[in-house]
């Protein structure tokens, strides 16, 4: 039996906005209030497609499981992909920003890096336009606003800019005080859902005052996130804690950067404001609400909240073309031959161009057998995005044993996983040719050759990373003769500059990658 066979129902989607209040869910789902207007979905797709949809303008959603039939030798098991891509274009009047850049001043900051972090705070200033609102804290063991939220006009700018160059170094790192500090202060500038609100967190060290504990720092971001703040991060030379910096982008549904040159800040800034920018929407987020009899047994690399049989995911703010993607693991009643539903799928969101509530919606199903004719592969848009997951493992594998010291097991591990996606790839790149799959991704999702390309290209710069050689030690001028000391031996890999380097840039890119 041929795939199409078992693809009978059409996938339903629409895609509304209204003008009505938009509440976030939290525990249960709001419905919008006014009845939608229903909008034409954004892509035809044949009477088979009941396993997937597309709807959106704004934001394009592209659900899809992985399977459109299972067999009795499934186990019932597939998996539910969602991806969400802006439109191409920026709004035609970019929404305003409410700002707040959070520098350390800690004493490891001296010198050229605090000089770089500064000029580059001062750059973002200049780059915000005439009606945003910036706020500046600068902290160390305690946090400091530098300047509370202040319109940006020509009048204040130079002030702005010069209370930045003000700041001076001082002991050493609470994070947490810096960011509860910026949430107070974002809150008395308004967190209106019609703004961008953002927060950026510059630092090079590691958090050793007020909240230190991962799980803490966690709880600080999601409940920055849920009252609609995204918090990208900046992690500066090679010895900050590329783990906290990252849970805490990953939380704020942000961006976490790595800079190994203090010189490069001002390009970082520059990238992060771009984004801020072009913004598109806010507040967004995705519930998945299962049909009775199916379970979720793993949601993939991203924060989310149950309640019973829903499933939300926060996805935060969008800019022009970004991508964010969800992924779970399903397991779907196999007992009864026919028609199984399996999830209903809302993606509500501020639509900042509009400026009104948009929600866009389908539903999933597939097609139950009582013989062998299941679909065996999965969906090959579905496996890039696990494989994707997988190598962001892998990536994490690596750096823990490279930093233990075994670093032929790191490179060895990259190896193998090289060699998996090969195979996966020719494989998967192949099964999205045939017409059962040809329809293709919404617009802006990785097509799934650049998806297993860019992930062999990362798994090649970790390794690379790992393989540069160790800094020779400088000859002693007693080397040689009479037994006198020969100069101390090379660092070891895990300890040097480059070493730190290639972990803490593999740790970029797993945050990249899960989302």
């Amino acid at each position: 039996m041929k795939l199409k066979t078992a693809m009978i129902l059409l996938g339903v989607a629409v895609c509304s906005s209204t003008g009505a209040a938009f509440a976030v869910p939290v525990a249960h789902t709001t419905e919008v209030a006014a009845a939608p207007e229903i909008e034409t979905p954004t892509a035809d797709f044949p009477a088979k497609s009941q396993s997937r949809f597309q709807a959106g303008q704004t934001l394009t959603i592209d659900a899809r499981l992985a399977h459109t039939a299972l067999g009795p030798d499934s186990k019932g098991e597939t998996y539910l992909f969602a991806s969400v891509a802006g439109a191409d274009e920026k709004v035609a009047a970019s929404p305003p920003v409410n700002l707040a850049i959070v520098v350390d001043k800690s004493g490891s900051m001296r010198g050229q890096r605090i000089a770089n972090a500064l000029s580059a705070a001062r750059g973002a200033v200049e780059r915000l336009r005439d009606g945003d609102m910036v706020s500046v804290v600068a902290f160390d063991t305690r946090a400091d606003v530098v300047v509370a939220p202040t319109r940006v006009s020509d009048a204040s700018r130079s002030q702005i800019e010069r209370d930045i160059a003000s700041i001076r170094l001082g002991g050493d790192t609470c994070i947490s005080c810096g960011l509860d500090a910026a949430s107070r202060e974002l809150s008395r500038a308004g967190l209106s859902g019609d703004h961008v609100n953002r927060i950026v967190l510059l630092s090079d060290g590691a958090t050793n005052h007020g909240v230190t504990d991962m799980p803490g720092l966690r709880t600080i971001a999601s409940r920055m996130r849920d009252n609609g703040l995204t918090i990208s991060t900046i992690g500066v030379d090679v010895d900050f804690d590329e783990k906290v910096m990252g849970a805490l982008a990953q939380e704020g549904n942000g961006k976490h950067y790595f800079v190994k040159d203090p010189s490069k800040l001002a390009d970082i800034f520059a990238e992060e404001f771009d984004s801020v920018l072009s913004s598109l929407a806010s507040s967004a987020e995705m519930v998945v609400e299962l049909e009775p009899g199916v379970e979720v047994s793993e949601v993939f690399d991203r924060s989310f909240r149950r309640d019973g049989n829903k499933i939300t995911i926060p996805f935060g703010a969008f800019s022009a073309k970004q991508e964010k993607t969800a992924l779970l693991r399903l397991r779907v009643p196999t007992d009864r031959a026919g028609d199984q539903k399996v999830a209903h799928v809302r993606l509500a969101y501020k639509d900042l161009g509009k400026r009104n509530d948009a929600l866009c919606e389908g539903s999933l199903a597939l097609k139950v057998t009582d013989d062998d004719h299941g679909q065996k592969e999965l969906d090959p848009f579905v496996s890039a995005r696990l494989e994707r997951s997988r190598t962001a493992q892998t990536l994490t594998e690596a750096n823990k044993l490279f930093e233990g010291g075994r670093v032929d097991e790191a490179r060895a591990r990259l190896d193998t996983r090289r060699q998996e996606l090969a195979v996966r790839e020719k494989h998967a790149v192949a099964l999205a040719k045939t017409d059962a799959f040809a329809a293709g991704p919404a617009k802006n999702t990785r097509p799934v050759d650049r998806d297993f390309e860019e992930q062999q290209a990362v798994v090649a710069q970790a390794d690379k990373g790992f393989a540069k050689p160790q800094a020779a030690a400088k000859p002693s001028p007693f080397a040689g003769g009479g037994g006198a000391p020969a100069g101390p031996p090379p660092a070891p890999a895990q300890s040097s500059a480059d070493g730190k380097s290639a972990v803490r840039q593999n740790q970029s890119v797993v945050n990249d990658m899960g989302l």
